[in-house]
């Protein structure tokens, strides 16, 4: 289980940016985080990866990794459960590749320092894991630079690299929100079907998303959780007024045009 509990993060001139945020990420499940933007996902997020910046200090708190506490690790140590232990899908997946270098040598590179592969094993995972996310043209794919594929084919190819590294835990930051509707609910599916033995925190504003993959959905609003339960309990029964903004819009607009960075809904 990754468990965060009692976590409060406060910029060293005194700002509160998480008050005691408590969630729990069992392994083979995945649960929902939602809020307004400033709400605190985003240093939720860094925390869990080590990464605050150096205005940033922790608090209280504690995170949990089965039996490991994050917050205990020296940098070095907390690098190397990345990509191990623990893999990130980005909400713009352009980030995660070098431009200069070709697709095929980054996955390749990657399975060949992380598990140990041979060159040949190496790529023979990659478009094993190529062909599981339907990129079907593999050897354009590994032969391609990250600025000439689009950007849900690279989100597909993110998701296999963390199919073949197949991490205990993976963090996945609005990894629907630049994607069209057939990529979206193509890495849904791989998320829901392919990732089941993970334990999985979908960072998202999409409803729809949220109903479909989450049990459990937190909500946060100004650095502390406000709202809590499945998807649909909250939106019929909102207790805040973000929710009831958030209830109030999903009933009207569709999956893209209510995306909550659009809105600049202030708590």
């Amino acid at each position: 289980m990754l468990k965060i509990n009692q976590l409060s993060v406060k910029e060293k001139s005194g700002r509160s940016l998480l008050e005691q945020v408590s969630i729990e990420i069992p392994s083979g499940t995945i649960v929902g985080l939602t809020g307004h933007s400033g709400s605190g996902k985003t240093t939720l997020l860094r925390s869990i990866f080590g990464m605050l910046h150096t205005d940033c200090k922790t608090e209280a708190g504690e995170i949990y990794m089965d039996d490991t506490d994050l917050l205990r690790l020296s940098p070095r140590e907390h690098r190397g459960l990345c990509g191990k232990k623990i893999g990130f899908i980005p909400q713009n997946p352009i980030t995660a590749f070098d431009s200069r270098l070709k697709i095929g040598y980054q996955i390749q590179e990657t399975f060949q320092k992380q598990l140990k592969l041979t060159k040949s094993n190496a790529i023979a995972l990659a478009k094993d894991k190529l062909d599981l996310v339907n990129l079907k043209e593999k050897q354009r794919v590994l032969n391609a630079y990250p600025l000439e594929l689009s950007g849900g084919m690279l989100q597909r190819v993110a998701a296999a690299i963390l199919l073949g590294m197949s991490p205990d835990y993976i963090l996945a930051d609005e990894p629907t929100a630049a994607l069209d509707e057939e990529n979206r609910n193509l890495l849904l599916d791989v998320l829901q079907t392919q990732m089941q033995d993970k334990g999985i925190l979908f960072v998202s504003h999409d409803v729809d998303a949220l109903q479909r993959l989450c049990n459990n959905v937190y909500v946060l609003g100004a650095g502390k959780v406000i709202e809590q339960g499945n998807m649909d309990q909250l939106l019929m029964k909102p207790q805040t007024d973000w929710m009831k903004q958030f209830a109030s819009l999903s009933k009207k607009e569709s999956r893209g045009e209510w995306e909550w960075r659009k809105l600049q809904y202030k708590m």
